[in-house]
């Protein structure tokens, strides 16, 4: 048996996990995944500085055991919506949904317009796809990139076509130009697309964008901006906040829309995505420990002071049409 499959990536411990998910008591959840939160804070030396490094230019003004606080609370928050997870590809009806911001979503389904659903990494991606495609009555595909190990590329796979009962589906970034293709037929199809914004993915096209108030560089993927501009689509902001066990909010918030680009397309991207980390900026200072980002989101050519490591270097940017993760 190779090794690889027991590695992080690999398909026999995410089965491993499966197993202990299924066999784990609901009230007991809570505990065991504080308890493993409190393991990898003490053993994740690289991700918690990240997270440590991001906190720091989110909320300058807290105290450094506050922002350890939040550091262990952002693991925390990573057990549970893994689980949460993995119970709803089990075919698990468990999660409470509410919903805020109702009237953006309807006013923008109003609109004979295609819409692409801008997202960040929080709360459960997957569970929050099946909910809108089941409850809000709209085919939705969303994007991820494809798992490192094709056994358990094959598992996740097979899990994801039991969410949505055949409404939400998953294109995996594989290829941006491919993926760029299968995106744009989806938003003529009047498929609702939804990708994840707010992330940097290594090997992908980047783009640095400074907030105004801050001066802080983030570090945003430019695919998503691309493709919206290229479509002409709406840019619905949508949140995935964790309330508390089992419970989740989806946040709308008023629809996004690049600017007829004209011969300047790099400008209506930037201000596009200008528009949308203000928005992304405010959610993240209000819940802090709901964005499971585990890599330095802000770029400042060196190292962050304090932090024991240096910052994702620029990239290039160059000219692509879509890029999210899961």
């Amino acid at each position: 048996m190779p090794p690889s499959r027991w590695g992080l990536h690999g398909d026999l411990t995410f089965r491993a996990m499966q197993a202990g998910v299924r066999a784990c008591p609901w009230f007991l959840e809570a505990p065991l995944i504080a308890g493993w939160a409190a393991v990898v804070y003490a053993l994740a030396c690289r991700q918690r500085r990240a997270i440590n490094a991001n906190l720091r230019a989110l909320l300058p003004e807290i105290p450094w055991l506050r922002r350890q606080f939040l550091v262990w609370r952002t693991f925390y928050q990573f057990g549970s919506v893994t689980t949460d997870s993995i119970r709803c590809q089990q075919g698990e009806d468990i999660i409470t949904w509410e919903v805020e911001g109702l009237e953006h979503c309807q006013a923008a389904e109003a609109q004979d317009r295609p819409v692409i659903l801008f997202t960040a990494h929080m709360g459960s991606y997957d569970a929050a796809g099946a909910f809108f495609s089941q409850h809000m009555g709209r085919k939705l595909a969303a994007v991820r990139r494809p798992e490192r190990h094709p056994r358990l590329q094959a598992l996740r796979e097979e899990a994801l076509r039991k969410l949505g009962g055949g409404a939400y589906h998953v294109l995996y970034n594989t290829r941006e130009n491919i993926l760029a293709v299968d995106l744009l037929r989806a938003l003529q199809n009047r498929e609702w697309v939804a990708l994840q914004a707010d992330r940097a993915v290594p090997g992908l096209s980047t783009m640095i964008q400074e907030e105004e108030r801050t001066g802080h560089r983030w570090l945003l993927p430019r695919g998503p901006f691309m493709l919206a501009a290229a479509s002409r689509a709406l840019c619905l902001p949508t949140f995935i906040v964790r309330l508390s066990q089992r419970r989740y909010r989806v946040i709308f918030q008023p629809a996004l829309s690049a600017a007829p680009a004209g011969r300047d397309r790099d400008r209506a991207v930037r201000d596009l995505a200008g528009q949308w980390m203000t928005l992304f900026a405010a959610v993240l200072r209000r819940h802090p420990a709901q964005w499971l980002v585990f890599e330095h989101a802000f770029e400042t050519g060196g190292a962050n002071p304090g932090d024991g490591g240096g910052n994702l270097p620029a990239r290039p940017s160059a000219p692509v049409t879509a890029n999210a993760t899961a």
